[in-house]
């Protein structure tokens, strides 16, 4: 059974005096419990309580996958809020950030994690690595990834059996991205051995930096989001639609840093954010997609 406290042992607790402890019970704060007329206090629920209503930083880490709206959408913030704090992100890839969030390195995931044996987006590793402490995905918008070309592809590539059939060089993204996920279910969908693909092992770690890569031509293609491919000359082959959500610890959740971020996360405000967002689709931004 778990620990009761009495009104003076809530009192201490708190540093309050009795007199605001019953207040707070009156308001219907502080969790609490009536037994044979005398009022007690479930410590693991004060606990949380405590948590849910604290105020924290003023800044806010944000980890996870590497993406340029996300970047716009963060300085955004903290053009916004530069008086109060700022937000800063860590693009450490999807799996890297949900671990770096179970370990309470950051406040919030950015992810596209695709787990290849449900089909499901990202849902499927928050179950496995945040379950403990509960979570709250807001989804942040849709990206088309595909594969990023020479600008008049002159190899004819058409699709992921062309990348093995044809021995171009391929440059991949890092161990743990979203994007390095999605490329091996799409080869297992297909039936494709990942050892027939030239440069599989050669990793770069943002998609901006796949695209320089096939620019220069360190490489023929690479796998990532088509908004790169209209910064710089080159083709696109879209591939796949992914969801691209936010994740949020529960006891942060309703933290007024979390709120006052989560206000930005509004289809409207994004798109002033660029004229053109070309592979990103908004219809579900905002949307609540989990809360545990």
């Amino acid at each position: 059974m778990q620990e009761l406290l009495t009104t003076k042992e809530l009192a201490d607790f708190l540093r309050l005096n009795e007199k605001k402890v019953y207040e707070l019970v009156r308001e219907g704060g502080v969790p609490h419990v009536r037994i044979a007329g005398k009022w007690l206090f479930p410590k693991a629920h004060v606990e949380r309580w405590i948590d849910e209503h604290v105020q924290r930083e003023k800044s806010i880490l944000i980890v996870g996958s590497d993406d340029m709206l996300m970047a716009r959408l963060v300085a955004r913030y903290s053009q916004d809020h530069l008086e109060r704090g700022l937000a800063f992100y860590a693009s450490v890839g999807s799996l890297n950030g949900i671990k770096a969030l179970a370990e309470r390195k950051g406040q919030a995931c950015c992810t596209h994690l695709l787990d290849r044996e449900t089909g499901e987006y990202n849902l499927p590793f928050l179950e496995r690595y945040l379950a403990p402490q509960g979570y709250t995905v807001v989804n942040l918008w849709y990206r088309s990834q595909g594969l990023i070309l020479k600008k008049g592809n002159p190899l004819r590539i058409r699709g992921l059996e062309d990348v093995v059939t044809r021995e171009a060089r391929f440059i991949n993204r890092n161990q743990g991205s979203g994007t390095r996920l999605l490329l091996e279910y799409l080869l297992r969908e297909r039936g494709l051995d990942a050892r027939g693909i030239v440069g599989f092992d050669a990793e770069a770690n943002t998609h901006l930096e796949v695209a320089l890569k096939v620019f220069f031509g360190e490489a023929d293609m690479g796998l990532g989001i088509e908004y790169v491919t209209h910064l710089l000359p080159l083709d696109f082959v879209p591939l796949k639609e992914e969801r691209f959500d936010l994740v949020v610890p529960q006891e942060l959740w309703r933290t007024q840093v979390i709120q006052d971020f989560i206000s930005h996360i509004d289809a409207q405000k994004i798109q002033m954010l660029s004229s053109m967002l070309p592979g990103y689709s908004l219809h579900d931004t905002g949307k609540l997609i989990f809360m545990s």
